[in-house]
């Protein structure tokens, strides 16, 4: 059994290397080092190794950018994951020396961001690849020694540098997440994209440029397929005798054309193949759909990319649309164990950088909020009548607020109606919250408003202190 890691002998990563394998029971396993998160990403491609460990986010500095982007070249199968506490030392290699130059990650510089200022505010910091392998470049020279390093203390002791101070990071509760992967093969495979708009062509163009996958495409207009297959956004024009034999249908049309659609392709398809819708609403989706595909044995789960443009169709689609967005997924009664691992793989290869697995009724009480409340209240402010004059009179915000008001209301209609369960509830809460902030204003209540205003700042605050590595501004 051979783990890739990403680091160099004595790295945080090749110590919880140890920890996986123990937890999955590996009788003997080679460790390989790799430096680079992309290093184990090639291991794993080539065949060297059989699983992979890299850091993916920390406590204090957030996702690890590196491992983010190498992550989503492959498809894969997070297998375990891990929090490990972190500790940063600094290390020098003639405790007479003075330093002027202090090297690490990027990351262990980040977690160790106020210590460092203000105890060796004279220094400048440079970026390495790794932490360990700090220690190594100073301990051979490859480095100078008026450099510093942090690292692990192990790392320190085992390339014979000198201790100067333990602990350095600027919260002791310091740990990062690292995770076992498995390379998934869902490459040469057949893919069907129905729907070559905005949300569909950007699918298709994603596909074909970050996996092998054959990509076939499908749309009611025939012509915009035949534009897609001149762009090289596919490989041919989907036939009839091609979803009975495809791997993989992935639906991107309006929300009623979508359920239709699956309704009548399901049934065509071959038993195991996998189906996954595009619509922003699943409740009702993944119940219509989900019976007709378990009894033909598809596999269907729901889908909702979170990334879109103001304005639709195929002219706007681009490969990179959804680079470093969320996708989520909702189970239906045919998704079968190891589907969502599975999916969540292939698009994470495809340039998705989140996957959220989640009921139907949690997404769409969810998206209620986060996305369709905000495109109602987009609609109704643009209707004010002195919104065209707005030149010379806004900055950022009359911008931010009237964007998504850009919307394709045939699409829109269906959404909010399929979703209104949750979205009338979200509704009245925000009519309730304007009605106390409008009726303290006529009545020049500053004592309340105040309050009001305060309440909503501080509701933000509370927000963003929940999710430090994803702030909603």
């Amino acid at each position: 059994m051979k783990i890739a890691y990403q680091g160099i002998p004595g790295s945080n990563s090749e110590a919880v290397s140890v920890i996986f394998a123990q937890n999955q029971g590996f009788i003997a396993p080679e460790y390989l080092p790799a430096v680079h998160s992309q290093g184990v990403i090639d291991m794993l491609k080539s065949g060297q190794a059989d699983y992979g460990v890299m850091a993916t986010r920390n406590l204090m500095a957030g996702t690890v950018g590196e491992s983010d982007n190498a992550l989503s070249h492959l498809s894969h199968r997070v297998i375990d994951a891990q929090w490990l506490s972190v500790h940063h030392c600094l290390f020098v290699k003639n405790p007479f020396c003075r330093f002027d130059t202090i090297a690490s990650h990027i990351q262990a510089l980040g977690q160790c961001r106020n210590n460092l200022h203000n105890r060796y505010s004279n220094c400048r910091l440079l970026e390495v690849e790794d932490t360990a392998l700090a220690a190594r470049m100073l301990a051979d020279g490859t480095l100078p020694e008026t450099t510093a390093v942090l690292c692990r203390k192990n790392a320190g002791e085992m390339f014979g540098l000198h201790l100067v101070a333990e602990n350095l990071e600027d919260d002791s509760r310091n740990m990062t997440e690292f995770v076992l992967i498995k390379a998934m093969h869902m490459i040469s495979k057949t893919v069907i994209v129905a729907g070559l708009g905005l949300i569909g062509g950007s699918m298709a163009k994603a596909i074909k440029k970050n996996t092998d996958c054959r990509v076939l495409g499908w749309n009611r207009t025939r012509s915009t397929a035949e534009k897609a297959l001149f762009d090289g956004a596919i490989d041919a024009i989907a036939t009839e005798a091609d979803f009975a034999a495809c791997d993989m249908l992935i639906v991107g049309m309006s929300p009623a054309a979508s359920e239709a659609f699956l309704l009548e392709k399901i049934p065509q398809m071959r038993p195991g193949s996998l189906a996954v819708d595009l619509v922003g609403v699943k409740t009702r989706i993944v119940e219509s759909v989900g019976p007709v595909a378990e009894a033909r044995g598809v596999r269907f789960t729901g889908g909702h990319p979170m990334q879109g443009l103001a304005h639709a169709g195929y002219e706007r689609s681009f490969a990179d649309l959804y680079k470093g967005a969320s996708m989520i997924l909702v189970p239906s009664v045919a998704t079968q164990p190891g589907d969502t691992e599975e999916l969540g793989s292939f698009f994470r290869s495809v340039g998705f950088g989140r996957i959220t697995v989640a009921g139907a009724e949690v997404q769409d009480h969810m998206i209620a909020h986060t996305s369709q409340l905000a495109h109602i209240v987009s609609n109704s402010y643009v209707k004010s009548p002195v919104s065209t004059n707005y030149v010379g009179f806004s900055g950022g915000s009359y911008k931010d607020m009237t964007r998504i008001a850009c919307l394709d209301e045939t699409i829109w209609k269906e959404l909010f109606i399929w979703n209104k369960a949750s979205l009338l509830p979200e509704i009245d809460d925000l009519v309730e919250n304007i009605t106390l902030l409008r009726n303290a204003i006529e009545a020049e209540d500053y004592d309340a408003l105040e309050a009001l205003l305060r309440a909503g700042r501080e509701a933000k605050e509370r927000i963003d202190a929940a999710n430090p590595d994803q702030p909603s501004d």
